[in-house]
Formats: structure tokens, sequence, C-alpha cells
């Protein structure tokens, strides 16, 4: 599976503190074609679980890592967000091979170091933003993954999993274009597999020092 590239929502948590945490990307959502101030842009959300920032979401779970998410447009225009992301996260720039075609999927389970700020948002309410996403500093580590990792391309994404991603993020990707061929691929023939076979849970395997994409 992959995607290349050429805090909504009910209940009332505290903000992730504003400094540096460490985190853990568990989450890669295709949410297809999405309008925006330049124009129709295909688009991403990269979601990190922050091991050492736990919260209670529900009382029968316990505590669970806080999450930080943004958005992305698929582009590696050397102006383009995820471009400059993706190079401080890995520390080095983008080859000209590379910027062909990078496959985002790559950084699913991959350590780094989030800097959160609070910011108003529209109705002058805070809100917990992503400043900077940089590579764990030699000798950092950052705790086993917790949360299960997912996932979801228009292309070969299974019904499965597209349940399993928050319902303001399932409304987004029912308004891109590319939503009708995703129904339609999932109804017209045994595409569908089950939940168990994508949603993965991934060991802290490995050095942390080393990031693999």
């Amino acid at each position: 599976m992959s995607l290349i590239a050429k805090n909504k929502g009910g209940g009332s948590f505290a903000l992730v503190p504003e400094d540096q945490h460490v985190a853990r990307c568990v989450r890669i959502i295709d949410i297809g074609t999405q309008d925006g101030t330049y124009g129709p842009k295909h688009q991403c959300i990269i979601a990190w679980e922050l091991p050492e920032c736990q919260q209670v979401f529900d009382a029968d779970r316990g505590p669970e890592p806080s999450m930080m998410s943004s958005f992305y447009t698929l582009s590696l225009n050397e102006k383009s967000n995820l471009r400059r992301v993706l190079e401080q996260w890995r520390a080095k720039a983008f080859t000209d091979q590379e910027l062909e075609g990078f496959d985002v999927s790559s950084v699913i389970s991959v350590p780094c170091l989030i800097q959160v700020l609070h910011k108003l948002n529209a109705a002058k309410e805070p809100r917990a933003i992503i400043n900077s996403i940089n590579r764990l500093p030699k000798g950092m580590t950052c705790p086993p993954q917790i949360l299960d990792s997912l996932v979801f391309t228009l292309e070969d994404g299974t019904w499965e999993q597209f349940e399993l991603i928050p319902e303001w993020q399932r409304e987004l990707i029912k308004k891109c274009p590319e939503y009708p061929g995703f129904v339609s691929r999932i109804n017209g023939g045994p595409n569908s597999q089950s939940a168990d076979e994508h949603f993965q849970q991934i060991d802290d395997a490995g050095s942390d020092d080393e990031v693999p994409f």
C-alpha cells in the first residue's frame, strides 16, 4: 500500500501542552481532492501519538496517548509544507530521484520531536497546533508504540479501514471526487479485507536514531 506525493469533534479534553513532545506517526489518511484557497488539491492527514502525554478519553479504556494531526497537500514542490516537514523530520534534503515520487506511507511508525504551540482559532478559542517536526536528537528515544497504525488510501483502502477513520475525516472523504470510485471498487469485487489484515500494531523495534525514509 502506498500514497505517493508528486481537533475537531466532541468531548472536552485538555489541550496538549505547549512544549516539545516525543511523538510517533501512527496514521496517514488519504482524503482525496479537497477545495482550498488555491483551488482543489489532493490532500492527506498525518497523525502522531504523543506517548508521554496521555489522557482518559474513555473511562473503559483508561489513559491513552494524545494525538496531533495536520493536513498536507500531496506535493513535493519546493514551497510545499509536506516537503518542508519531511526534510526537517529526516534531517536531509530530498534527492532529485526521490522528488520524482516519494511514498508518504514510509513515515508510518517513525518517531520524531514535535513542537506544540497554542493559537486562537476563528472563534477565539485556543487550540494546539504543530509548529515544527524534527528528527529525534541523538541519544533521545521514543517509547514503544501504543496506538495501532493505519494507512488508508482511496486507491486500495478497504471499507473496514474506512470505518476506523474518525467521522469528521470520513465526511471530508465523502465529499472528494475520488470517493465514488472508492465505493464502486469496494462494491465491485472481493477487494474488502479484514481490519486485522491492515490495522497493525507495530512494535518499537530497532534504533530510534535511524530514520528509514
